[in-house]
């Protein structure tokens, strides 16, 4: 699985209390959670992978392809994400808050997220307006260099 976090949680203890014990029960569920998402909607797909599986199984294919790497692999993380952010415990002042751990943690998967649906948003604008993938090009080139 790609580095969602999980696996050094002593970084987001740096000058603060540590996890509680609820707080990594809670992260456990998120990785179990999580344990279903295949590595690639970590990864994240490239315009050329989607041309390359364009070519083999069709453009309808390509199109229901992307739409349920969108809706069930990227929705569902976001989903375990909000899951998470749900399940830590929270103090009792007014707003209620995560410890600086948990909300430290929390940010830093929602950043991953973000960054995941940009790359996928730009390898299916590159993909759907045939741009090089190439960024040393002009863009407004195709792969073939014509206008």
């Amino acid at each position: 699985m790609a580095d969602t976090g999980i696996d050094d949680l002593s970084k987001y203890e740096s000058g603060t209390d540590p996890f509680t014990a609820a707080e990594l029960e809670a992260i456990a569920r998120f990785r179990e959670n999580l344990s279903s998402i295949p590595d690639i909607a970590f990864k994240g797909l490239d315009a050329d992978e989607i041309r390359h599986f364009a070519s083999e199984h069709g453009m309808d294919e390509a199109r229901k392809m992307l739409d349920l790497f969108a809706t069930n692999l990227l929705n569902g993380w976001w989903m375990a994400i909000l899951s998470l952010k749900n399940d830590l415990p929270t103090g009792t002042g007014a707003p209620a808050q995560h410890s600086t751990p948990a909300a430290r943690y929390v940010a830093h998967l929602t950043a991953q997220h973000l960054s995941a649906c940009a790359k996928f948003e730009r390898a299916v604008t590159m993909w759907f307006l045939d741009l090089d993938t190439n960024l040393s090009s002009p863009l407004y080139l195709n792969r073939d260099g014509e206008e």
